[in-house]
This record gives structure tokens, sequence and C-alpha cells, in this order.
């Protein structure tokens, strides 16, 4: 053998070794079956994009929010509630919940008083159940109840879309799978979920807001009587026709709600 074909052979060696070694680096940052195109597929992934970086500003924010109430309930105490009256609602019923658990027993030892012991008792005990029922309703603040509950659902969901969202950031193939779903067709897969999970986030927290206005505002009867001056003004009907008003106000918000998700209907067909 040659000087030039040892050098050659030392040459091929070491090149050799060296892409080893970045396949077994690249093997541990980014899974199995190392490959050039498929691992930057998979550092692409990884990537954190600006909507994650607004989600995690919005997860920092809540935490420091809380952090801050924390410490100014502990500062404050007693005062909070003067100092800052946006928290008198949250400050009555958090002091509130000791005194309530301390008189359990008192509330049941009156509900066991008032047991019925007949049949004409047990009829005027749901009379008055149904008269309290009645006047309970009347003082309930729906509209904000609706919203509370609007708000609880979207932030549950939210949170189960982003951990989804994590599982999505996965570049390693389950064990289950991989024997049988190639490490390309699964990160392909995982991309396109984490385009689809990007997409309804914003979606999302559109429509969330859009349903916000709608009820604060009372839009929906805002729409209706608008309906009903048109059909007088331009159409010569009466607003009293209850069948017309009513089919015309289904096309009109059919139309509205059409013409707010059409932005994203095109984008997650076309794009």
């Amino acid at each position: 053998m040659t000087l030039a074909d040892t050098a050659a052979s030392a040459r091929g060696t070491g090149t050799g070794s060296s892409s080893d070694e970045r396949h077994a680096q690249s093997s541990a940052l980014f899974g199995d079956d190392p490959d050039s195109v498929v691992d930057a597929q998979a550092a692409m992934i990884k990537r954190k994009s600006f909507l994650d970086d607004i989600i995690d500003g919005i997860q920092v924010g809540i935490l420091v929010v809380l952090f801050i109430g924390i410490l100014l309930a502990a500062i404050f105490a007693d005062s909070l509630p003067t100092i800052f009256p946006a928290t008198k609602p949250f400050y009555d019923t958090f002091v509130s919940i000791p005194g309530v658990l301390r008189n359990i027993p008192e509330y049941a030892a009156r509900v066991a008083e008032h047991i019925p012991t007949s049949l004409d008792e047990a009829k005027g005990l749901l009379v008055l159940i149904s008269l309290w029922f009645n006047e309970l309703l009347q003082t309930i603040p729906y509209k904000k109840c609706v919203i509370i509950f609007s708000f609880a659902t979207y932030l549950w969901e939210a949170k189960l879309d982003l951990r989804q969202r994590d599982r999505l950031r996965e570049v390693r193939r389950p064990a289950a799978i991989e024997s049988f779903i190639p490490r390309q067709a699964y990160l392909e897969a995982n991309a396109y979920g984490l385009d689809k999970s990007s997409l309804a986030l914003v979606r999302n927290a559109f429509m969330q807001i859009q349903t916000y206005v709608i009820i604060d505002r009372d839009l929906v009867p805002v729409l209706w009587d608008f309906i009903g001056d048109a059909m007088e003004t331009y159409l010569g009907l009466s607003a009293d026709q209850e069948i017309v008003r009513s089919v015309l106000f289904f096309i009109a918000t059919t139309l509205i709600s059409t013409v707010l998700t059409l932005p994203f209907d095109l984008y997650s067909t076309f794009v």
C-alpha cells in the first residue's frame, strides 16, 4: 500500500467516524433512525413558533398575577377590598368559607328539625322550596353566569389543547408503533397536527371573544329588533309577523357567522 492510499484510508476512516458521531448525536436529539432530511423536519417540529412564545408569555403572566395577588392578600389582609374594590367579591367569598364550614352542624340540625313526618307536611315543604327556588331564580345574574361558564369551558379546552400540543412536539416514535410506522410519516403527522393546533387555538380564542361580546352587549336582541325595523321600513311588513321575522333572523345570523368564520375555513383548506 502506498503512502497516498494509507492517507486516503485514514481520511475515509476519520470521515466515517465523524459521520457516525453526528448520527449518534442526531439520534440522541431527534430519536431513532437518523437521517438528514428527517432530522431537519424533527428540528422544525421542536422549534417553537411565535404562537408558542405568546402562550408561554400568557402562562407566565398568569403565574405572576397569582403571585402578586397572594402577596397583596398577605400584606394588606383586611384592607385589601378597600384598597382594591375589584377584589371585594373574591375576598368576601374566601373569608366566608370558614364560617360556612363551622356552621355545617347547625345547618344539619335545622334540616333535621324540619324533616316532614306526614304527607301534608311534605307537601307544605315542597311548596316552600318551590317558592324559595322561584325567588332565587329572580336574583341570579344569568348573563354573568353564562359568561363565567363560557370562559371556564374555553380555558379547560385550551388547557387540553396545550397538553396535546406538547405531545405533538414529540419526535421519538412510541415503541408500540415503531415497527410499522416510518419515522418520516410520524413526523409529518405531528407537523400537520401542530399546524391544526395553531389554527384551532387562534380560532377558539377569536370565537370566545365573539361569544363574550355577543352576550355582554346583547347583540342577539339588537339584531332581532333591527330585523323588525327593516321589515317595516324596507319590506312594508309588520314586525308582528313572527314566521317571516324568524326566517330573516336566521338568514342574517347565518350570513354573519359565515363571514366571521370564512377566513379560518379558507386558511384551513388552502394553506
